[in-house]
């Protein structure tokens, strides 16, 4: 069996089971199947992700940290890696990018590469200063799309020589979820039009602008439902707006699920929202069911869909424009129909968590060769 290096993925936390979480744990696994010498250190404990990475063989180390600045973690990282170091350090969000550059170039890591998922808009300008002021102990920085790269060219002032590209992926789903689509056969129009959208429910994922579609729809004598998936700090608020609309029969939250793909084949179009993306996973989840979405043109988004091709591309913040949308959608159904086709294709053809962990794999040997 070929001797791989070994890697270390460093990342702040598995406890909220979000976009560069589950990302992490698909890559993981697939990389640790091929042979690589993975091991996972997180800053904070959880006992879901972690655990889960443990019975599949892939060791992981938590720095038990009480809070974000429990200084004794930058200790303990030190003596673990003092004992055994390993030949790449991967860092995964902004805390152990942190961390991990100024406690990996300190005892001597060959390799320390940065992840940065997403454009994070709403950053602080302490952050900034931060990632700005340790850039010089980072080696590469990897983003998923040329949205994240021209904003960390811009912002924290990377050299673009010394960022890479390598795009987000998903695991695709068994056969039966592939298979879902058939022959376009009624008008979407003559009955309810299922919407259903998934993610956080945070500020930048905007799920208010999908409920006051509802609504906009509804004004339009157009049947609508939405089931928004998913669970966060704006639950409240969107359960508010909800009620005050009226839309309590028309719009439900459903909460966090573990297989998403369960609720996304019983819906007709998936909507995305965000005020912000880089490459989203949920997208990349509904396209590879043949799903036609309607996605805000943000970030890397139009970078994954091409309008009217393999997705339709709305401007951030506008309920009028969703509603637009999701109306052409439902009296055109067999373009709504290609557009899922080709999105499927898309997907599986770039997308996919082997592929994925193919460049990766080959990014990291020819980084070590370097």
């Amino acid at each position: 069996m070929t001797s791989y290096p070994s890697v270390d993925w460093l990342i702040t936390q598995m406890k909220i089971v979000g976009g560069v979480e589950r990302y992490v744990y698909w890559l993981a696994c697939e990389l640790a199947r091929r042979g690589w010498n993975i091991r996972l250190i997180t800053i904070v404990d959880d006992n879901k992700l972690s655990n889960q990475l443990r019975h599949q063989g892939i060791p992981v180390f938590s720095l038990s940290a009480r809070s974000k600045i429990d200084f004794a973690v930058w200790k303990r990282l030190e003596d673990f890696w003092r004992e055994k170091k390993p030949h790449i350090l991967h860092t995964h969000l902004f805390h152990a990018g942190i961390l991990g550059r100024l406690v990996g170039k300190k005892v001597g890591i060959r390799t320390i590469l940065c992840h940065q998922g997403g454009p994070e808009n709403n950053r602080s300008l302490l952050r900034t200063l931060l990632d700005s002021c340790t850039s010089r102990f980072v080696d590469r920085y990897i983003v998923p799309c040329k949205a994240v790269e021209a904003i960390l060219q811009r912002r924290e002032r990377i050299p673009s020589n010394k960022i890479d590209r390598i795009p987000n992926g998903i695991y695709p789903p068994d056969e039966e979820f592939l298979s879902r689509k058939g022959e376009v056969v009624e008008f979407l129009s003559m009955r309810p039009v299922k919407l259903v959208t998934l993610g956080r429910l945070v500020f930048e994922k905007s799920q208010g602008v999908m409920v006051k579609a509802v609504y906009e729809l509804a004004m339009r004598n157009l049947s609508a439902s939405l089931a928004i998936i998913g669970s966060g700090p704006l639950e409240p608020s969107l359960s508010r707006l909800i009620h005050q609309l009226n839309l309590a029969d028309s719009v439900f939250l459903i909460g966090f699920q573990e297989n998403p793909y369960k609720w996304l084949t019983q819906a007709d179009i998936f909507i995305l929202t965000s005020l912000w993306e880089s490459l989203s996973l949920a997208l990349m989840e509904a396209m590879v069911l043949g799903l036609p979405v309607i996605a805000t043109a943000t970030g890397g988004t139009p970078e994954l869909i091409t309008h009217l091709e393999n997705g339709y591309l709305i401007p951030p913040n506008s309920p009028q424009a969703l509603a637009d949308a999701v109306e052409y959608l439902s009296y055109h159904p067999d373009v709504a129909h290609q557009m899922g086709e080709k999105a499927q294709k898309h997907i599986l053809d770039h997308y996919t968590i082997p592929k994925i962990a193919d460049q990766l794999e080959n990014y990291y040997l020819r980084l070590l060769q370097q």
